[in-house]
């Protein structure tokens, strides 16, 4: 059996530039949580934001997969990793900043899961704490049929991805078909991701509705904006 879509996920998202991200991050908490000490990153992938920020604060990680997690838990041994659904988690303790990045908030893909989710992230926040998420495409920005290839290789192994865009409903529709080489051969496989498509009023709304003072930053950290959403003391 060949890598799996888990394994070769830093190396096709390896043009990321996860440092200068981390920077904005660091301004924004600078800005609103001067004091910010703990950070939790849910849906936290392979911890590459993580290792960015562990010089500054003390910060952990939530993943609904255990594969993702093991590469995280490798690259950041001073954090702490929890297997969980962001839409239902309980650590049973809560953090300064909680973030959400690279769009995974759109995985909550109905409204219901969306409010549930930020409830989660705001049962896990201090008094005055502060949390950014990144949000997905909005409806208008969608656009189906819109193919993509990325090719990436390192010393083992040479990958190449095509993505085709669906909606379906309120959904998107991500459809990936990868072809993995090593000297074992070549692996092919699939995946299939279904985002909700939320408009900005929409994920305004959610955040008010939990009673969350919010902004929104149109550019955000790569274009697709970011929420910062501020817990009462």
């Amino acid at each position: 059996m060949g890598p799996s879509a888990d394994e070769v996920y830093d190396l096709v998202y390896g043009s990321k530039d996860y440092r200068q991200e981390a920077a904005i991050i660091q301004r924004h908490i600078a800005r609103c949580c001067q004091h910010a000490e703990t950070v939790l990153d849910a849906a936290c992938g392979t911890g590459r934001h993580i290792a960015c920020l562990t010089e500054f604060y003390q910060v952990d990680g939530l993943d609904l997969s255990e594969r993702l997690l093991a590469i995280a838990r490798h690259r950041n041994p001073a954090s702490r990793f929890w297997q969980g659904d962001m839409h239902s988690f309980d650590l049973g303790k809560r953090y300064d900043v909680v973030m959400c990045l690279f769009s995974s908030i759109a995985y909550a893909n109905t409204r219901e899961r969306l409010v549930q989710t930020i409830k989660q992230f705001k049962n896990h926040l201090k008094p005055g704490g502060l949390m950014l998420i990144e949000p997905w495409f909005t409806p208008e920005n969608w656009f189906p049929g819109y193919l993509d290839v990325i090719q990436a290789e390192n010393e083992e192994m040479k990958v190449s991805r095509m993505s085709f865009s669906e909606s379906a409903g309120k959904l998107s529709v991500l459809h990936f078909e990868y072809l993995v080489g090593t000297d074992k051969g070549i692996t092919r496989f699939s995946e299939k991701h279904e985002l909700g498509l939320f408009r900005v009023e929409e994920m305004l709304n959610a955040f008010q509705e939990l009673n969350l003072a919010v902004e929104y930053d149109p550019q955000g950290l790569t274009g697709r904006g970011l929420y910062l959403a501020r817990r009462a003391n």
